[in-house]
């Protein structure tokens, strides 16, 4: 029976250390009018995309920052148009990041996500053409800070602590399991120490 239950303990231990640790590579979006994509977002503008880069150390479903200068406002007052904004997306389609390219104009649907500004291939996003880059706003450097700041992931620090949660429930009871079996195996054990 003990070793019943250190099997299944140490098999549903190794189940979540051995698990995924990203998220799904399955992107699906509904369907939706120019009007909810709008309704959804928090700010929502015309940018050209000046840089795009990937995050090492990002957590969670945001590891690029795209830095779009923004060309036109159709909702929110974030950043004037002239003005840069740093915009965190997922890295590939699978994961639900949209495919920004350099050099190119694109309608950005945004949300805030705490302090940051982040979008993905389900918002709404769309190309329009070629970018601007020979005017003083693609040139300029960025004002520090700039809108927008890296896109952090809050659910990461939950996964974390729900992890060590379960790997201490999990010692705590193989440790007692250990101890009974100890205390049944001794001479003088008894059915009622059971």
């Amino acid at each position: 029976m003990l070793r019943r239950i250190v099997v299944v303990v140490v098999i549903g231990l190794l189940a979540v250390l051995a698990g995924p640790v990203s998220p799904a590579c399955a992107c699906s979006c509904a369907i939706a009018t120019e009007q909810e994509y709008l309704d959804r977002a928090t700010f929502v503008f015309d940018g050209d995309v000046r840089s795009i880069d990937r995050l090492d150390s990002a957590p969670g479903d945001f590891p690029l920052a795209v830095r779009l200068v923004v060309r036109a406002v159709h909702k929110g007052q974030v950043v004037d148009p002239g003005g840069h904004i740093l915009v965190g997306d997922p890295d590939n389609e699978a994961s639900c990041g949209y495919a920004f390219e350099t050099g190119r104009r694109y309608r950005v649907y945004v949300r805030e996500q705490g302090p940051r500004f982040v979008t993905s291939l389900c918002a709404g996003n769309r190309e329009l053409g070629p970018a601007t880059t020979d005017d003083a706003a693609w040139s300029a450097e960025p004002a520090s800070p700039v809108a927008g700041t890296l896109p952090r992931d809050d659910r990461t620090s939950v996964i974390t602590l729900m992890l060590f949660a379960v790997v201490a429930a999990g010692t705590v009871a193989v440790v007692i399991a250990v101890l009974r079996h100890r205390r049944l195996a001794r001479p003088g054990g008894t059915a009622r120490d059971r």
